[in-house]
């Protein structure tokens, strides 16, 4: 229907305008609110709409999602009116309508290894493999292997190997190899001979992948099939349960590509690619039957996400993974299900046309090796977790996930707002000195600050004493002139150990940008510091030199750290400033003096981007904390004596624990659960510290 109206809506869009959209059942809000979704199927819509927007530009395209409910007899007409209203406005490609609002989905940055529990597989799990024994999924296979010494069933098109003949043992180089089938069978074509020389080194890396599974100490068996047959697959999955035992995990990684724009594509391109994809998967699930499966992963693609002209069949095969995951994730809250949105890998479907395609967008390719070390952390990461993830390469898997998207709704009905402010570079000038690849951040620091504000709001008589799992959902960035209202929200305080605990939220509209629980007290209790560094060395880099160097990119008034006494593998110790008064940061403050400090807060995670480039060699930017507690009304004027324990939590992530002493070394504030991304491509980013003009 798409495909026969694309002329029709282009002409129309030409001459005053036109729409294309489509709605999908799942659960109003594309399976991300936690319950069983509803049809997953509809889920591929998105990625029709998503791959249309791009290649025709000129049409206003919109996916919505809607409850399934609204097929089973309840009043349609409020929704309905929703849904008109949404289809004249122009807006997000993606759009959640239900009884509980409006909502958009959105990715979130987050560490590229999350929380790491116990190993998915043991010795001897059987795992079933879809895409071969070639490229990506060879890769997987391998690393499986070696990880687990598990047991792999290989499901492929390509013909089963068979052992390479003498005559071509040890002949490498494609002349060589080329020179030898020649010589067995005189007189054959160039394009026959292109045809036996492919098949030879298919063949090869086939052996080579079985043998170095194999070698791990594991057990491969390879079984040509079509994964979209489903009475072959459960042959195949039954032979191997009644070999070695149950079915514990599955990877889906079994694809085709068929590009073609929606005008030109046939249907029987369409159906290659996304029954390959689609009823792979559901293939797969009904082989392994009731099998206490560990782990699931569907190997979806960017292009799911994202859309990408010439794939339309490709997009909306992945969004149905996508949502085939989410569904089973609910179904098996024991097994860790993930649905990773790749992006291109070296090696695979991708053709030297496709990587030049690629390199001329900017778009890194993800290395065989480094994409398998990443997916078996994640596997490792406890089942409950983000099902939908997006990762890019190279630098982007060197940096991050992006992990589920966290949905824009309306803010819970038991929270009001406490005050809203405008927020601009004018009304808070401060930022002139916060800017990132040209374009002011708000720091997380003043965040915190803006959130602790919003609980004492409604709680006179108690004082600031802390603040529980502060989490950054989308960063306030600030547009060259721009402004954002913001509102901080707050709920009512609940008693806990002797303290009042506000939820509180930093919201912009529907969208959420960040949430913490402020801990109130009606005194504030003492603690002595815990924090002991031993051989520190001196920093590499003079005091007067750190902001001159290209390490930080803070301007003049955040620029806090006076000297650093020492950095070593163990932590990082300096005396940093205390915050002017809040007038000085901002046009209309809400109060006189600070609730805690914006400055030395901020300066800790200045120097934690200082020790990642001092033992790691690359910068870092906060990404959460899981406690703060402080222990005195105010910072000292004078400043503090910042002590950093720190540790490196996996080669992209470090964590801290962080103590501020005054000058008498008395404990003034502590946070604990830092956590930080340490990424190389921030050096570009901290080097672009001036506002656009």
């Amino acid at each position: 229907l798409i495909q026969r109206c694309g002329p029709a809506l282009r002409k129309a869009a030409q001459n005053g305008g036109a729409f294309l959209a489509s709605a999908s059942r799942l659960d109003g809000a594309f399976a991300l609110n936690g319950h069983p979704p509803g049809s997953a199927l509809t889920g591929g819509l998105a990625g029709l709409i998503k791959t249309a927007a791009l290649e025709w530009p000129e049409v206003a395209c919109k996916s919505l999602d809607l409850p399934p409910e609204i097929e089973t007899g309840v009043n349609a007409s409020p929704l309905a009116a929703q849904i008109a209203e949404e289809l004249l406005l122009k807006g997000p490609l993606e759009v959640g309508l239900s009884s509980s609002g409006r909502c958009e989905p959105r990715l979130v940055l987050s560490p590229l290894n999350g929380e790491v529990g116990q190993p998915a597989l043991v010795a001897g799990d059987v795992v079933v493999v879809t895409g071969g024994a070639r490229g990506v999924t060879a890769a997987v296979s391998i690393t499986l292997a070696r990880q687990y010494r598990c047991n792999l069933l290989l499901l492929g098109r390509s013909p089963a190997p068979v052992a390479e003949p003498r005559w071509l043992g040890g002949v490498v180089g494609e002349t060589q190899i080329k020179k030898a089938l020649a010589t067995r069978e005189s007189g054959i074509s160039p394009k026959a001979l292109e045809e036996k020389y492919r098949l030879a080194l298919v063949n090869r890396e086939m052996l080579s992948t079985l043998a170095q599974i194999e070698a791990a100490g594991a057990h491969a068996t390879y079984q040509s099939l079509d994964i979209r047959d489903a009475n072959a697959v459960a042959q195949a999955v039954d032979k191997m349960r009644n070999r070695f035992g149950p079915i514990r995990g599955i990877v889906h990684g079994a694809g085709v590509l068929q590009d073609r724009l929606i005008e030109e594509k046939t249907d029987r391109q369409f159906d290659e690619v996304y029954s390959t994809k689609v009823d792979g998967l559901v293939a797969l699930l009904q082989a392994v039957g009731s099998d206490e499966l560990k782990v699931i992963v569907a190997f979806s693609s960017s292009t799911g996400r994202f859309g990408r002209k010439g794939q339309v069949a490709y997009a909306a095969a992945n969004e149905v993974l996508n949502k085939l995951a989410q569904q089973e994730a609910r179904r098996r809250p024991g097994c860790r299900v993930l649905s990773i949105n790749w992006g291109p890998w070296e090696g695979g479907m991708v053709t030297p046309g496709l990587r030049r395609m690629f390199e001329n967008e900017g778009v890194g390719l993800i290395p065989l090796q480094a994409g398998a070390d990443y997916l078996m952390r994640e596997m490792a990461t406890p089942a409950g977790g983000p099902v939908e993830i997006v990762i890019l390469g190279p630098s982007a898997i060197r940096k991050s996930t992006l992990a589920a998207p966290v949905l824009s709704t309306p803010p819970d009905a038991s929270l009001a707002v406490a005050f809203e402010r405008e927020v601009s570079v004018q009304s808070v000038p401060v930022l002139q000195s916060h800017v990132m690849k040209g374009h002011a951040v708000v720091p997380m620091s003043l965040v915190l600050e803006w959130l602790a504000d919003g609980a004492m709001h409604e709680n006179p008589g108690l004082v600031f004493h802390g603040v529980d799992d502060l989490r950054i959902f989308k960063g306030l960035v600030l547009e060259t002139d721009a402004s954002i209202q913001i509102q901080i929200l707050a709920g009512h305080s609940v008693s806990k150990n002797g303290f009042e605990i506000v939820p509180v939220e930093l919201r912009a509209g529907h969208t959420l940008h960040a949430r913490a629980a402020i801990v109130l007290a009606s005194s504030l209790p003492t603690r002595e510091p815990e924090i002991r560094l031993d051989s520190l060395q001196p920093y590499s880099i003079s005091d007067d030199g750190i902001y001159r160097s290209d390490r930080l990119f803070h301007g003049l008034e955040l620029q806090a750290i006076e000297s650093i006494e020492g950095c070593s593998e163990q932590g990082i110790i300096a005396k940093v400033a205390a915050a002017p008064l809040p007038y000085s940061w901002m046009k209309q403050p809400l109060r006189s003096a600070w609730l805690a400090d914006p400055l030395a807060i901020d300066a800790a995670f200045q120097l934690m981007i200082l020790w990642c480039f001092e033992t790691h060699g690359i910068g870092s930017l906060p990404t959460r904390f899981s406690h703060y507690r402080q222990y005195r009304r105010n910072f000292p004027v004078t400043g503090v004596r910042t002590v950093i324990r720190a540790v490196a939590i996996d080669e992209h992530t470090a964590g801290a624990t962080i103590e501020f002493l005054d000058p008498s070394g008395a404990l003034v504030a502590r946070m604990d659960g830092y956590e930080c991304v340490m990424d190389a491509t921030l050096h570009d980013a901290f080097a672009c510290n001036q506002l656009e003009s």
